[in-house]
């Protein structure tokens, strides 16, 4: 957080100097004015410049009462969570795909679904670094993994996201794990052998630059939709370029706050079917899950 008191004396050394300016330009003039005239204006701008330090000053010990306050709602949210979420997703396996820079939320999203009582069988980590969007470098990895790529681009990438799906959904094409691991495809670990109904894919980018929501996680999710797969899209609440929108477009349940207690009780609540877009977002819709509204 950046010091309050920095932007207060950058202030008044703004005024200051830009007082000084004119008390030193007017000098130049021909109708110079008198001593007292420019003593008035640099008593004038003295006076803003406490005024505005004062208005600085008060308006940051509101925020950090604010602040405060929202602390320990978070800390009152993370104290009930074990409660409100026990049992929510018992008997069910999840998979956990990342597609974004977040790797400390993927603990967060496990831990969280854990105490909702599901099992993550898997993780997939795709690859920050391979060109989704290179068609002929796709083509290539199905070559490579014993899998005949598409007639077009288009088809061949479509297949790709095809294979992932339907491993997560039913190991059907598990063998080929190693190989689109060699490929620079990503990283598989977990249990691959075991059914998924549910997915939650993990965004969010550190920068425009590599935000790959419309490349990726679209076309993913089409194919994870494709075999009955319920899709559930998170990412931190500060993540410099969300993936929200992109995922909203396809249609899915989000949370744009889960790296905190209250967008994690979200999370579980998507996953047990509740389609809505959670988080304290512009984009979001709703705060608190109707699976915890009174009756």
């Amino acid at each position: 957080m950046i010091d309050i008191r920095y932007h207060i004396y950058s202030l008044v050394a703004v005024f200051l100097a830009l007082s000084v300016g004119i008390v030193i330009g007017t000098s130049f003039t021909r109708s110079s004015p008198s001593a007292d005239t420019s003593r008035r204006t640099v008593q004038r701008y003295e006076s803003d410049m406490r005024n505005l330090k004062a208005e600085i000053e008060t308006a940051a010990e509101e925020a950090a009462d604010k602040h405060a306050v929202a602390e320990e709602c978070q800390a009152f949210c993370r104290a009930v969570m074990p409660v409100v979420v026990k049992n929510r997703l018992s008997w069910r396996n999840v998979a956990i795909i990342q597609t974004g820079d977040d790797n400390d939320l993927l603990g967060s999203v496990r831990q969280a679904l854990g105490q909702g009582g599901a099992t993550v069988t898997s993780v997939t980590k795709l690859s920050r670094d391979f060109p989704f969007t290179d068609t002929a470098r796709i083509a290539l990895a199905l070559q490579d993994a014993g899998v005949t790529p598409g007639e077009d681009g288009i088809e061949s990438r479509d297949k790709l996201f095809a294979v992932i799906a339907d491993t997560i959904y039913s190991a059907k094409y598990s063998e080929l794990l190693p190989k689109l691991e060699e490929a620079g495809i990503g990283e598989f670990t977990g249990d691959f052998q075991r059914f998924n109904k549910s997915v939650v894919i993990v965004g969010g980018a550190d920068s425009e630059e590599t935000n790959t929501a419309d490349d990726i996680d679209t076309k993913l999710i089409a194919q994870l939709e494709k075999v009955g797969v319920t899709v559930v899209g998170c990412e931190s609440f500060d993540t410099a370029s969300s993936y929200v929108s992109s995922w909203h477009r396809s249609g899915i349940a989000t949370v744009d706050n889960a790296d905190t207690p209250m967008g994690q009780i979200a999370l579980v609540c998507a996953v047990g079917g509740e389609v809505a877009k959670f988080g304290a977002k512009e984009t979001a819709d709703r705060l608190i899950p109707q699976a915890l509204e009174p009756k």
